[in-house]
This record gives structure tokens, C-alpha cells and sequence, in this order.
């Protein structure tokens, strides 16, 4: 994959400089460099690349073509490609900071379970309202850590009491 030029990411605000340089009519190598943050070779190559002439023995651009010539390249495919790679290197990079976080999300050891279910935190609770309806399942916390440990705790518990799980969770004759 090609390589951009560095001033791709700076190009809406090389335009809008240019826009606003309405005294100068003619930029030289130096008005390049500054605009385009670029060394004294690469100033003379922008020139030249964007179309630039011989004018009182130095190289210089029309203001108007160097901002003809920047519009192309703003509809060119080559910054459109651009564009592309950078939504999705943030769309990566988004990714992996997200990942990351999820990685360093530190959730306490819930410690040993409780004799039985009926003596988990009164934060914890579940119950069916008819026989054979639907049933709720609800953890009040304070914040993700808390909810984490709770869910822990809770898990913790009904792996290690099973049948008191599956007695107070499965619908009444169905066990």
C-alpha cells in the first residue's frame, strides 16, 4: 500500500490558509514550506508537482492553481484512500483501547460462597410471581466493580449449591 504525503492530514487546513491568503498572488518556496510544513526539497517538489513556473528567476504558484490543484486531490482517489485507512485505524485503535480496558478491569475474588443461597446480599434476589410464569433476576451495585463482584459471588454460590439453584430457579412441577 502506497504511502500518503504527511500534509494529507493537514490538507482542509492548507486549503482554508490558502483561501484566507488573499493578498498574495503568487507563492514562492518559502510560503510552500510554511504552508505545507515541509523542508526546502520537498517545497521545490510540491511546486513542481502542483504545477509551478519560472517567475523573476525563482519558482512560484499561482494562489488560484494551488488551490484548483488541492481540490483535486481532496476528490482524487488517493485521499479518498487516505480516509479510508484513517477511519479505520481509529476504528482500530478505538477497538484495541476498548479490549484493553476489558483486560485491565480488575473484579475481586468473591471469597468463599455462603452456607446457602438464601444468605447472599440482599442486593441479589430473584423470584417468580406465578407458578409457571416468568421470573426476575435482579443485582442492585454502585458501579461496574461492584456489580462484577456481586455477579461473582452469586455464581460462586450456585455452582456450589446446585440443587438449591435449580430448585428456587426452575418453574413449580417442572423440576
Amino acid at each position: 500500500m502506497a504511502r500518503c504525503p504527511d500534509w494529507f492530514a493537514r490538507l482542509d487546513a492548507i486549503a482554508e490558509a490558502v483561501r484566507q491568503a488573499d493578498g498574495i498572488d503568487w507563492l514562492g518556496r518559502r510560503e510552500i514550506r510554511a504552508l505545507f510544513q515541509a523542508g526546502e526539497r520537498d517545497s521545490i517538489r510540491l511546486l513542481h508537482k502542483f504545477g509551478a513556473r519560472q517567475r523573476d528567476n525563482a519558482l512560484s504558484l499561482p494562489r488560484t492553481a494551488l488551490l484548483a490543484q488541492l481540490e483535486a486531490v481532496r476528490g482524487g482517489s488517493a485521499y479518498a484512500a487516505f480516509l479510508r485507512r484513517r477511519r479505520d485505524v481509529a476504528g482500530q485503535l478505538a477497538a484495541a483501547r476498548s479490549e484493553s480496558a476489558a483486560r485491565e478491569f480488575r473484579v475481586q475474588a468473591p471469597g468463599p460462597p455462603p452456607a446457602s443461597l438464601r444468605d447472599l446480599p440482599a442486593t441479589v434476589s430473584w423470584r417468580r410471581t406465578a407458578p409457571r410464569g416468568p421470573a426476575r433476576f435482579e443485582i442492585l451495585y454502585r458501579d461496574g466493580a461492584d456489580l462484577m463482584e456481586q455477579l461473582a459471588r452469586f455464581l460462586s454460590a450456585a455452582g456450589v449449591h446446585r440443587e438449591e439453584f435449580f430448585a428456587a430457579t426452575e418453574p413449580a412441577g417442572d423440576a
